[in-house]
This record gives C-alpha cells, sequence and structure tokens, in this order.
C-alpha cells in the first residue's frame, strides 16, 4: 500500500530535506541507507504538508509531529519492519536537525525479530 506522490515539497519543506542531504552526504553511513533515510524523511514531510503544518522547529513540536506520522503508519497497517525504518530515518533527521529524538519505539530487532517484552502493536482502528 503505497502513498508516495511525486512532486515538490513547498519550499520551506524542500529546504528542510536539501539540507538534510547535505548532512547525510558527508555521513559513514552507507549509500543505500542515505538513499532510503532520505526518502523516508521526504515522505514524512510529505505528510507533514498534506497536514498543513511547517517543518518542525523545535523539540516539543518535533516530538508530537513524530509521534502523529507513527500513529498514522500504524493506522494504515505499513509492515512492522516498515515503521521501524521510518523511525531510523527520523530519528537521524532528528539528531542532525538538532530536534532531539522522536520518542518514537521501534518493535523490532534488527533482524525483523520481535524485541524481547515486546507486545504485538494494538491497532485501535475505531479512531479516524
Amino acid at each position: 500500500m503505497s502513498t508516495r506522490r511525486e512532486g515538490r515539497l513547498p519550499a520551506a519543506h524542500e529546504a528542510v530535506i536539501s539540507a538534510y542531504a547535505t548532512a547525510l552526504a558527508g555521513s559513514a553511513l552507507a549509500d543505500s541507507s542515505k538513499a532510503a533515510y532520505l526518502r523516508r524523511v521526504r515522505g514524512f514531510l510529505r505528510w507533514i504538508a498534506t497536514e498543513g503544518d511547517g517543518p518542525p522547529a523545535d523539540m516539543a513540536a518535533a516530538v508530537r509531529v513524530a509521534q502523529r506520522y507513527g500513529l498514522h503508519l500504524r493506522h494504515a497497517r505499513y509492515a512492522t519492519t516498515t515503521v521501524d525504518g521510518v523511525i531510523a530515518a527520523l530519528d537521524d533527521f532528528y539528531a542532525r536537525s538538532g530536534l532531539g529524538a522522536t520518542g518514537l519505539r521501534r518493535r523490532c530487532g534488527p533482524s525483523g525479530t520481535r524485541l524481547e517484552g515486546e507486545n504485538p502493536p494494538v491497532l485501535d482502528l475505531s479512531a479516524p
């Protein structure tokens, strides 16, 4: 289930993704990770734009929007490993942007196995 939409982001969002791409270029991450992180962060910024919000400018706003996006992905029934990959990208994006951490917990270990003591996520599908 893809919600990917082509096209440019609003100018403020494009400036943020451009700065993040520059920061990633000098990182030690593998090229495939850099590409995945950029794609995932662009999707996050696109979602923010469709929600009518600008890029988060402070830690409190950043945590709130990350939590809303995490819920959005889970309610849209994305696979747990997909959501975890997005969380990893957002954590990197927030760290490089000076926004702190997302506050979101990953549900799987690196191999896709459920983390010890972690119960399967329960989705409240009654909420809009």
